[in-house]
């Protein structure tokens, strides 16, 4: 379908096996910034190398929230070896274990837990990413305009207005509701990305008219995957996007150009 694809640091499959499957399709990696300092630059360089073409740095999960569903399903398959596929398989994480993960798999789950994720990151560390990486940077999980502000400072390339589909903080703003204020800051010096809550052409439709270059999709995606695999994922795209032009066009636009914020009422 050549629409981009956002390859997390927490996939079970290597970012390697999935660049491989996408050919030359455009991807980006998303980061989540651990504490160990030799991973964080391995991925880095493990992702220019497999083509992909920007860093999507994660800001809102330096660790997990509470989630009540999760621990009610006891429902963390990190522990079980999944989501860790790109720790296990990297040089750098892998130098630090007593015996490789083939061997015992128990310890190096057990020092993953150790490593992941670092409440610790302040702004000034996003020049260490400068420092291992060309490649474009893009942060995500952006909702105040204050931080929108720091990240121009801080050069960023891009935001991605993002409440992490609502999974870290209970009664967090909404994204929507978050992107025209950071789309006032930005003043298109950066492109503005919105993630959290897109289900819907007509979706797509306000995030754009309010500001944001581009959607993130997600959930839609793994409901599709649910119902009847790669083609259940594929057929939510088709959908997506036959539902988008559709409500473009019903909207009286030819095309993403026109849309602003003069297309949309506010609810009183």
């Amino acid at each position: 379908m050549s629409v981009p694809f956002i390859a997390s640091s927490a996939s079970t499959v290597p970012m390697e096996k999935i660049a491989e499957a996408m050919g030359d399709e455009p991807r980006w990696f998303q980061l989540y910034w651990g504490k160990d300092p030799d991973v964080t630059a391995s991925f880095l360089k493990r992702a220019e190398a497999s083509g992909y073409s920007a860093i999507v740095v994660t800001l809102d999960t330096p660790m997990l929230a509470w989630r009540e569903y999760d621990l009610k399903n006891v429902y963390l398959p990190f522990l079980l070896g999944e989501g860790v596929g790109n720790y296990l398989t990297d040089p750098a994480f892998r130098s630090k274990l007593k015996k490789p993960p083939e061997v015992d798999p128990t310890a190096a789950i057990m020092h993953w837990t150790q490593v992941f994720g670092n409440a610790g990151l302040t702004w000034e560390d996003i020049a260490f990413l400068r420092k291992h990486t060309d490649l474009p940077i893009l942060l995500k999980g952006i909702l105040d305009p204050e931080d929108a502000k720091l990240a121009l400072e801080y050069g960023a390339d891009g935001i991605i207005v993002s409440n992490h589909g609502g999974r870290q903080v209970d009664g967090a703003i909404g994204a929507l509701e978050a992107l025209p204020q950071v789309c006032n800051v930005v003043q298109d010096k950066i492109p503005v990305l919105m993630d959290s809550g897109i289900r819907r052409g007509s979706d797509i439709i306000k995030a754009m008219s309010l500001g944001a270059n581009a959607v993130l999709v997600g959930r839609p995606f793994m409901n599709g995957l649910a119902v009847a695999g790669g083609d259940g994922v594929k057929e939510v795209m088709k959908n997506m996007i036959a539902d988008f032009d559709l409500t473009l066009a019903l909207s009286g636009n030819r095309s993403v150009e026109g849309l602003d914020r003069s297309l949309l009422r506010e609810s009183e």
